[in-house]
């Protein structure tokens, strides 16, 4: 039973058969060969030679959603076999929120967005949106780690420092996570593709309003739960 996309070679799954094992991998998704545009070239060739191996050797694939589903059977097929598979969704369970971070006032209204900055997740459409608010503008938490490809973002979190506005706040504990995102208007999630979307459920669990990019996973995730726009506009 594999769940980390680790291993996943030609040769350890074949090993594995003359071994006499029975074959499951969980495929998280796709998006490497779906939008090679927002992952490191370096990365893509290897995604592809792994998702050739699983195609020829897995007998079970469990797909976390229909969508990612749809998306991997479709790149198995062109590999030239599509194991059988059975779609299950990741248990989430609901965050516990503990202390907000030292110092943090939860009183003025914020936003939250939630995840790696990276191209993927939109941040730039996100900082553009603020640019053009008037005053008196709420705060936009932005929590997560700084990612790759991404250095025309970066540049504008830095010069965003100087002002209360948009706040980078990398590395809270989970608990410091789940307290911000329980205080937030609303979780801000433009990202242009997911094989699932951890964030939106963390926040309806919560209660806290979800403002999503109009991705067919998160419709099939959170239904009329989420409000839905254009990631672009």
């Amino acid at each position: 039973l594999n769940v980390g996309h680790a291993n996943l070679t030609q040769r350890n799954l074949a090993a594995l058969h003359v071994a006499g094992c029975g074959i499951a991998v969980l495929v998280h998704d796709t998006i490497p060969l779906d939008h090679p545009q927002f992952c490191r070239p370096d990365t893509i060739p290897g995604f592809r030679r792994k998702i050739s191996a699983v195609a020829h050797h897995a007998d079970l694939v469990i797909h976390s959603t229909q969508d990612a589903c749809a998306k991997t059977e479709s790149h198995f097929s062109a590999a030239g076999r599509v194991p059988a598979g059975v779609v299950a969704n990741l248990g989430v369970p609901v965050p516990e929120p503990g202390p907000l971070p030292e110092g943090f006032d939860p009183l003025p209204p914020y936003f939250v967005s939630l995840g790696t900055i990276e191209p993927r997740k939109n941040h730039a459409m996100l900082l553009d949106v603020w640019d053009s608010l008037s005053e008196p503008r709420p705060r936009l938490l932005i929590l997560g780690a700084r990612g790759w490809s991404n250095e025309a973002v970066f540049t504008r979190l830095d010069k965003a420092k100087s002002g209360a506005c948009i706040l980078e706040m990398p590395g809270q504990a989970d608990a410091a996570v789940a307290a911000l995102l329980r205080g937030a208007r609303a979780l801000l999630f433009p990202s242009f593709a997911e094989g699932f979307g951890l964030p939106p459920i963390e926040a309806a669990a919560l209660g806290v309003p979800v403002i999503s990019a109009d991705l067919p996973v998160i419709h099939e995730l959170l239904g009329d739960k989420a409000v839905y726009l254009n990631p672009t506009d």
